[in-house]
C-alpha cells in the first residue's frame, strides 16, 4: 500500500508507526473519557496507563525474541535496534495483565484496595480500539499479510518499501490486516454498546468485558491466522502457528474464567469498585 507517508530531513515517516501511535492514543483517550466510571483519580489513572504501556512494549518485544531466538542467538541486542517492528501481541498482552496486577498490589499498600476486574473491563475494549488502528498500520506497511488468493478483494503490494518478501510482491493476497481490524472494531462496538452498559447496570458480572474480549479476540486471531502468508513459524503441529497456540490458551482460560466468575451478576449489592 503506502508504507512511507512522507519524507523529511530525518528520513521516511512510515504509516505503520503513525497508526500504531494513533492506536495507543485512541485507547488512552477513550480510557480517559471513562475514568469517572472506574472511580480512579487522575494520578492513579496515568500511573496505571504508563505501567500498561511499558509492559506491553517490553512484553511484545520479548515474545518476538523468544520465538525467533535463533535469529538473535549470535546478536542478542539485534532485536533492540529496531523498535518499528518485531512484536508478538499475546506476550505483550500477558505482560500488561501481569503489570496491572503488580500495579494494584503495590498501589494498594497505601490506598484503599480496588478490585482488578472492574478496571480491566475498560482496558479490554480500549485495547480493541487501539489494535484496530494498529492493524490498519500493518496494512499500509504490508506486514502481517495474507496468502495468495483469487478472491475479488485480494490486494497487491507493489511498493519496494513494503514489508513483505519479494515472492509475494505484486500477488493478490488476503487482506488479513483488514480482516483483523474489522473484527477488532466489531468487538469494541459490541463491548461499548452491549457489555459495558450491562455491567454498569448490574446485569453482567465484573470481568465479563475483559474475559469476553480475550475470548472473542482469541477466536478472531485463530481464524485469521489460517489466511496469513507471512512466515510466523510453527509449533508442535505444522499447521498451527505460535499465535494460534496462544489463541487456544487464551480461549480456554477466558471461557473458564467466564464460567467460574459468572456472566450474570448474582449479587447486585455493593457495586462500588472499592472493596468494603
Amino acid at each position: 500500500m503506502h508504507p512511507i507517508l512522507v519524507w523529511t530531513d530525518g528520513g521516511p515517516v512510515h504509516g505503520y508507526g503513525i497508526l500504531v501511535a494513533a492506536g495507543y492514543l485512541a485507547g488512552i483517550l477513550w480510557l480517559w473519557s471513562r475514568r469517572r466510571e472506574v472511580e480512579g483519580g487522575d494520578a492513579e489513572f496515568w500511573a496505571l496507563v504508563y505501567t500498561i504501556f511499558f509492559c506491553a512494549i517490553l512484553g511484545a518485544k520479548l515474545g518476538y525474541v523468544l520465538l525467533d531466538w535463533k535469529q538473535f542467538r549470535g546478536d542478542p541486542a539485534g532485536a533492540l535496534r529496531d523498535w518499528r517492528s518485531g512484536w508478538v501481541f499475546w506476550t505483550g498482552f500477558a505482560a500488561t495483565m501481569a503489570g496491572g496486577w503488580v500495579f494494584q498490589r503495590v498501589y494498594n499498600r497505601s490506598h484503599r484496595p480496588r478490585r482488578y476486574l472492574p478496571i480491566a473491563d475498560y482496558f479490554g475494549p480500549a485495547l480493541a480500539l487501539g489494535h484496530t488502528l494498529g492493524r490498519l498500520g500493518c496494512f499500509l506497511e504490508g506486514c502481517c499479510h495474507g496468502r495468495p488468493t483469487t478472491l475479488p478483494w485480494g490486494v497487491r503490494f507493489t511498493d519496494p518499501a513494503a514489508g513483505l518478501d519479494e515472492a509475494f510482491r505484486g500477488l493478490a493476497l488476503h487482506p488479513t490486516q483488514l480482516y483483523e481490524a474489522a473484527g477488532e472494531a466489531a468487538i469494541f462496538a459490541f463491548m461499548l454498546v452491549k457489555v459495558l452498559p450491562g455491567i454498569r447496570k448490574g446485569r453482567y458480572a465484573y470481568g465479563t468485558a475483559f474475559f469476553g474480549y480475550i475470548l472473542l479476540y482469541s477466536v478472531l486471531r485463530f481464524v485469521v491466522e489460517f489466511f496469513r502468508g507471512d512466515d510466523r513459524g510453527t509449533f508442535f503441529l505444522p499447521w498451527l502457528s505460535p499465535s494460534q497456540w496462544f489463541s487456544l490458551i487464551g480461549l480456554i482460560l477466558a471461557a473458564y474464567a467466564l464460567r467460574r466468575n459468572g456472566i450474570r451478576e448474582r449479587n447486585l449489592e455493593g457495586r462500588s469498585l472499592y472493596l468494603p
